[in-house]
């Protein structure tokens, strides 16, 4: 079991090394995948990701696209073990915005992150949107008005669209298979993306 598991585009690599070198150097074990995708990955992944202490998500502008990187930020903030940093000049997607980010570009706010990682490491909680400072970059947005039964959905959606698309390429799943699953997904996008705008309507019209 790994103290941290870090979450992040394989495009950005290189640039994600850094960081867990840095991690490293401070006494936490690190798991960060380096293979190529596919069944034994995945099942390992799954693993690492139940396993772990906390998930580093690390956002950029290939991660905010990244199916894999908000399927696992879901799945960390569902079990109380999100923490997350930019390393590029990109908003989160929602509903992780709901939550302090660290920013890594330049210096870096790595002291922010630090006491992140330890109390999530050490105590099992992660920050909180009302935790966040005042100031800075670390300041959390207003509330995404997202109920988190949404967010659950959304991450289940997405790591059951990674899986079909994995099916799909190895051969385990047919075409008319992964048309009726992707059907499905988009159903349950479609009530996410109702019960979120009656959420949003409720809320403005209450003057929240």
């Amino acid at each position: 079991m790994s103290d941290i598991f870090v979450s992040y585009s394989r495009l950005d690599r290189e640039r994600v090394k850094p960081i867990v070198d840095r991690l490293t150097s401070q006494g936490y074990s690190v798991w960060w995948s380096e293979h190529a995708p596919g069944q034994a990955f995945i099942d390992q992944a799954q693993a690492e990701l139940d396993q772990a202490k906390a998930v580093l998500a690390i956002w950029s502008s290939e991660a905010r696209n990244s199916v894999w990187v908000s399927a696992t930020a879901a799945h960390a903030w569902d079990h109380n073990k999100l923490a997350q940093a930019r390393i590029d000049a990109v908003d989160i997607p929602p509903p992780f915005n709901a939550l302090p980010v660290a920013d890594l570009r330049g210096a870096g706010e790595w002291g922010p992150l630090g006491d992140a990682l330890e109390r999530i490491v050490r105590d099992g909680t992660q920050p909180a949107a009302n935790d966040a400072p005042a100031l800075g970059a670390l300041a959390a947005p207003e509330a995404a008005g997202v109920p988190k039964v949404v967010t659950i959905a959304v991450g289940t959606t997405l790591a059951a669209f990674t899986g079909a698309m994995t099916a799909a390429l190895n051969g385990a799943m047919t075409s008319g298979q992964l048309q009726v699953a992707l059907t499905g997904m988009l159903g349950v996008g479609a009530i996410c993306a109702a019960i979120s705008a009656h959420r949003l309507f409720v809320t403005r019209r209450a003057g929240g």
